[in-house]
């Protein structure tokens, strides 16, 4: 009797070994098989199939014969008697095979640079409001920290808070420009500026100006939601760096995830906008765009002057890349070039204001002896943990708990600058900001203000370590998480 034809499946051969063997009905998969070569490997089972036709075989599976040369198996025709398998679920099947599994859908759905953005915009809001029902009763102006010696209460706008007998802390300077970035005086609005180098930071408060339009009332809540957005931003651009580092995009976290940006965040202070400037300036100029760079490293160095850094890093890259005839002049250049003169620009214009280059009158509050400040700050806090401080109990603690997080993150990066594949200028520009802070005052190092000053070292620390393959950052995000809650609890209840 001839064996029917039927559509081509597979036939399955039962091995001796107990394993089977899949047979396309094409035979032509390996295009060196032949008919008679598949008949020697069937043969080997003739016992196999000649067990179907005994009566002892009851118990022993059949197993179809296989096809004369040019036909098709056909599976055996279901024994009645037999009894029948559940039919399998079509939605179930569906899940387990054509559906990856709900792990897979959430990683893929949150690998978006967004999300980190969203998450950090959430952070910074809960952090913000947290503070004012908890410490500042809803008052946004208590956010400035103006106080009665440099401040004047009889001068000031309606509705500002002053604090009595007190030296207040840098925000009410930045609010102070806000209200007028163009005027340069000394005092005006009834706040006194306690150094000229407080007019080199007028990125952010000029542009807290022009959210607000110029209004008075408005001001306070302008330069509370330029943080807050400028937090959200950074962790976008991290979102972007770690999914271009071949990376998650959640990891972006990392990068807004330094402790002292809360402390920026609850005292209305340039770190937040001066860190958003140098991280879209380092995009912008890996992703080729000379002019953006340019454009974000400018206003970085109105807001924060140690932005500049970065430029000069790449500045010496380029030149030394140019001298040794590996590169030509060209717009890239533009990228170090234009940051330089505006910054130098900037310098001139309040030298002709106030009489003096603000970069050379900090009266000592920036630049230091090196290394003296920073020795003398590490050895003081890990001797003496418990050292009270007037209205911030346990900030030593803190404090020697930050620095020991930080100089993980620094120590990591400097071991594997020779691993990293971002680029060289980056790296160069991480190590001047390690020298950079060792020639910091001991305001910077003891004014236990959550190290806030030293956040480009870490922000270029997180790079150098996106750029590692195969480097794990589970442990450093498991240091640095718990401290930024830490801060951001903290600063709710301490001013």
């Amino acid at each position: 009797m001839s064996t029917p034809s039927c559509p081509a499946i597979a036939a399955r051969v039962r091995y001796p070994g107990g394993g089977q063997g899949i047979f396309n009905s094409g035979l032509s998969r390996r295009g060196t098989q032949s008919w008679r070569q598949l008949v020697d490997v069937a043969s080997t089972t003739a016992g196999d199939a000649a067990g179907r036709d005994r009566p002892d075989s009851a118990g022993t599976p059949e197993t179809p014969s296989l096809p004369a040369p040019g036909k098709t198996p056909c599976p055996a025709p279901a024994d009645p008697a037999a009894p029948q398998a559940a039919p399998a679920d079509p939605a179930a099947q569906a899940g387990s095979i054509g559906r990856p599994g709900w792990r897979s859908r959430v990683r893929a759905a949150t690998d978006r640079a967004g999300v980190p953005g969203l998450i950090a915009l959430v952070a910074a809001l809960a952090a913000i409001e947290g503070r004012l029902i908890l410490l500042d009763h809803g008052d946004i102006t208590k956010l400035l920290r103006i106080g009665t010696v440099y401040g004047n209460p009889a001068r000031m706008p309606h509705g500002v808070f002053v604090f009595r007998r007190s030296t207040g802390y840098d925000g009410q300077f930045y609010y102070r420009l806000a209200l007028d970035p163009a005027n340069l005086h000394k005092t005006a609005f009834g706040i006194t500026m306690d150094a000229p180098y407080r007019f080199m930071r007028i990125g952010y408060s000029a542009l807290a100006w022009l959210v607000s339009l110029g209004h008075y009332t408005a001001a306070p809540y302008a330069l509370v939601a330029i943080n807050v957005a400028a937090l959200a931003a950074l962790g976008y651009l991290g979102g972007l760096l770690a999914r271009e580092a071949g990376r998650h995009a959640i990891w972006g976290l990392l990068l807004v995830g330094y402790f002292g940006l809360m402390d920026s965040l609850s005292r209305d202070l340039t770190e937040p906008l001066g860190a958003l400037c140098l991280i879209a300036g380092v995009l912008a100029y890996r992703k080729r765009h000379p002019l953006l760079a340019a454009a974000a490293f400018s206003y970085g160095v109105l807001t924060r002057e140690t932005v500049l850094v970065a430029p000069v890093a790449l500045g010496i890259v380029r030149v030394i890349q140019i001298a040794r005839r590996r590169d030509r002049p060209g717009p890239a250049d533009l990228a170090w070039l234009v940051p330089a003169v505006v910054f130098a620009a900037w310098e001139v214009v309040v030298k002709v204001a106030v009489g003096v280059f603000p970069i050379l009158a900090d009266d000592g509050k920036n630049v230091g002896l090196p290394i003296t400040a920073a020795v003398h700050a590490v050895v003081h806090n890990y001797a003496h943990p418990t050292t009270p401080v007037p209205g911030a109990p346990g900030a030593v603690i803190i404090w020697d708990i930050e620095f020991a997080v930080l100089v993980l993150f620094a120590a990591a990066a400097l071991t594997s600058l020779r691993a990293t594949t971002i680029p060289v200028y980056e790296r160069l520009a991480f190590v001047l900001y390690i020298v950079e802070i060792f020639c910091l005052a001991a305001t910077n190092w003891d004014g236990y203000a959550d190290l806030r000053s030293f956040v480009e070292v870490y922000l270029f620390a997180v790079l150098v370590l996106f750029g590692v393959p195969r480097r794990r950052l589970a442990a450093f995000a498991a240091c640095a998480a718990p401290l930024v809650i830490l801060v951001a609890l903290y600063r709710t209840q301490i001013s």
